[in-house]
């Protein structure tokens, strides 16, 4: 039996695990903001994926980059499209079509 510690570091294997546990989270809300049909989910999908991007900063040793990811694109950006979807007045078509 091939003992895996012998070629990589069982730390090197716990990261890319982690780092691709991340990326694979990236990706996969990065395609349900895209193909969501309710605007109000494909906005929270997108402030996922923009915590998955800051946690994946973080893990890279990169606290700062990941503190303002925190601070300006979930605290800033995510929340004023959240606003902006809410507060929007839905269209004559959409009144008629939902009651």
């Amino acid at each position: 039996m091939i003992d895996l510690t012998q070629f990589y570091d069982i730390r090197f294997l716990i990261e890319l695990g982690a780092f691709s546990l991340l990326a694979v989270i990236i990706l996969g809300l990065s395609i349900l903001t895209v193909y969501s049909r309710n605007i109000v989910h494909s906005g929270l999908y997108l402030l996922g994926s923009f915590a998955a991007v800051a946690a994946l900063y973080i893990f890279l040793n990169a606290t700062f980059v990941g503190v303002a990811q925190v601070l300006v694109y979930i605290g800033a950006v995510g929340v004023l499209i959240l606003f902006a979807i809410m507060l929007t007045k839905k269209t004559l078509m959409e009144e008629e079509t939902h009651g």
